[in-house]
């Protein structure tokens, strides 16, 4: 009985070190493709990408056509639109300051994640780590590979329990400029 006792509390460890690193893919949507997309990424580029220069516009970016994540309608602009206030205890992400503050975007980047708190909302050098990752996906089911680490309710929308992909509304980010954060995120989030 103790060896099989054993046995079991090795295989759930397994288990449980899989789903942290980020490399257990759910069985929703999404299939070990989509998920090894993540975990396996490599950079598209040698580098360097700069935040202040390449990744910060993105985020504070106010055009609908380039998919910016700070136009007024979306969670991360100057006022997040009262979605503490309505959903509370919901918490969401600041990119634009006033005054504007890149320093405090990027810390706010650097942190545990609130929907997936084994997570980092941007883990530098590890893609398949960071949820910005698969919350900037191209297709929901790509989010689909961390539900398992993500809390039920920490999440704005409309999808369970991760919430929606980002941005939730308005145009998609554009493949390059996906592909452009993807790739900052793998060579090791420089500033």
């Amino acid at each position: 009985m103790r060896r099989s006792s054993k046995t079991l509390s090795a295989v759930l460890a397994a288990f449980s070190l899989a789903a942290l690193s980020g490399l257990a893919c759910s069985s929703n949507d999404a299939g070990p493709n989509a998920c090894d997309a993540y975990t396996n990424y490599k950079a598209t580029v040698a580098g360097p990408i700069s935040f202040a220069t390449d990744i910060y516009p993105l985020l504070i970016g106010t055009d609908a056509a380039t998919g910016g994540c700070a136009q007024a309608s979306i969670c991360h602009g100057v006022s997040p639109g009262g979605l503490d206030d309505i959903f509370a205890p919901t918490k969401f992400m600041q990119f634009l300051f006033e005054p504007p503050d890149m320093a405090m975007a990027k810390a706010n980047l650097m942190m545990a994640s609130v929907n997936a708190p084994t997570m980092m909302r941007v883990s530098a050098g590890n893609v398949g780590a960071s949820l910005m990752s698969y919350k900037i996906a191209a297709k929901q089911s790509d989010l689909a590979c961390v539900s398992s680490m993500c809390v039920e309710g920490a999440s704005v929308g409309n999808h369970k329990p991760c919430g929606d992909l980002m941005p939730s509304v308005g145009p998609a980010l554009s493949d390059a400029s996906r592909t452009k954060i993807l790739d900052w995120i793998a060579l090791g989030a420089a500033n």
